[in-house]
């Protein structure tokens, strides 16, 4: 990424200065140090104040991080970071991440007035920029090529730990860095467990098969759900599946600037409650993804994030599902990213 990207970043996050009453920000998080800088710091404190900022990192990173950080660099001490916070008045750090112990330790940095945000960066990194959405769409494309090579790997007797195997070779063969998560590769009645882990079981004729999976390339990961039949089906699960694809075309259908995620869950429940289903819906509709698999926000009817608004860049996943215990579940699952008129689908 250029050094204008990370200046863009940076210029929209000195923006939130004004609301939060503060005069600079303490970032320490790794991936939010990666957001801002480029760099992959497993230690490091960037300080960025309304007029300027200063990395600071220690001995192992220092030479590096000076020939490629868009910012100023300096050795981690703390006389360094103390010098430079001292005409600072208000300083926003990430209560959320933030252990007491790391508090006492900040303390000894800077005596003035700490304002805590939880996620301080989880709007700014809410909206995607465009070198992010190029690098989502990289990790997009070798998923499914992924869940291709998947499909075409069904056989008679191959495991459930065979397949997730197989699968994370072949992704890391077309570029994957690493996998998002464990592949969930879930056979019959292993599937009506919504966060299964790939085991021993043996495919045979009449399972159901479902599929979760993500990759990460470019920093950036991906995830994305299918279920397919091995055989003949079992009709409760074939209607399962016609009202999961209803359901998640009905919540696609609200997917545009200004509608909140809410009304989306919404949408899919009421799909599931028409069809006498809706307790067999046991999770979310979806969350935000980028830098990490489950980001901000989450798209439920209910809880913190139920009133936030849909905006152009934001990438979402949509991904309703019914299991019906003792036999098999269904998820379908799409990543999407807003666009200034309804969506674009990653998988389509």
């Amino acid at each position: 990424m250029s050094s204008k990207t990370f200046l863009n970043r940076l210029s929209k996050l000195q923006s939130f200065f004004k609301g939060w009453k503060a005069d600079g920000c303490l970032i320490e998080n790794p991936l939010d140090l990666f957001y801002l800088t480029g760099l992959q710091l497993s230690l490091g404190i960037l300080v960025v104040l309304s007029t300027s900022s200063k990395l600071f990192v220690d001995g192992r990173y220092i030479e590096f991080a000076k020939k490629h950080s868009p910012f100023p660099v300096e050795l981690l001490s703390k006389e360094s970071v103390s010098a430079f916070l001292s005409p600072v008045k208000v300083l926003v750090f990430d209560s959320a991440s933030t252990t007491m112990d790391r508090g006492e330790q900040q303390k000894k940095l800077y005596t003035g007035v700490w304002r805590g945000i939880s996620h301080p960066l989880k709007e700014l990194r809410l909206i995607k920029d465009a070198a992010e959405l190029k690098a989502m769409k990289k990790s997009a494309a070798v998923v499914w090529k992924g869940f291709e090579h998947v499909r075409r790997s069904l056989k008679v007797g191959i495991t459930e730990k065979e397949l997730a195997l197989s699968f994370e070779i072949f992704c890391r063969k077309q570029g994957a860095e690493r996998l998002s998560f464990d592949p969930i590769i879930a056979f019959g009645k292993n599937s009506a467990y919504p966060h299964y882990r790939a085991g021993d079981a043996k495919l045979k004729k009449g399972d159901i098969v479902l599929i979760d999976i993500g990759v990460v390339v470019d920093h950036y990961h991906s995830d994305m759900t299918r279920t397919v039949f091995f055989g003949k089906a079992d009709p409760r699960l074939i209607l399962l599946e016609t009202v999961v694809k209803q359901a998640h075309d009905a919540a696609l259908a609200l997917c545009k600037r200004g509608t909140k995620l809410g009304d989306i869950d919404k949408a899919a429940r009421n799909v599931f409650k028409g069809a006498g289903l809706e307790e067999l819906y046991v999770h979310s509709l979806g969350h935000g993804i980028g830098l990490e698999t489950h980001e901000f926000p989450r798209l439920k009817y209910q809880g913190d994030d139920h009133d936030v608004i849909l905006r152009e860049g934001m990438v979402i996943t949509i991904e309703p599902g019914l299991y019906l215990p003792g036999a098999g579940g269904v998820r379908y699952e799409d990543t999407i990213v807003i666009a200034d008129k309804g969506y674009t689908n990653f998988y389509v």
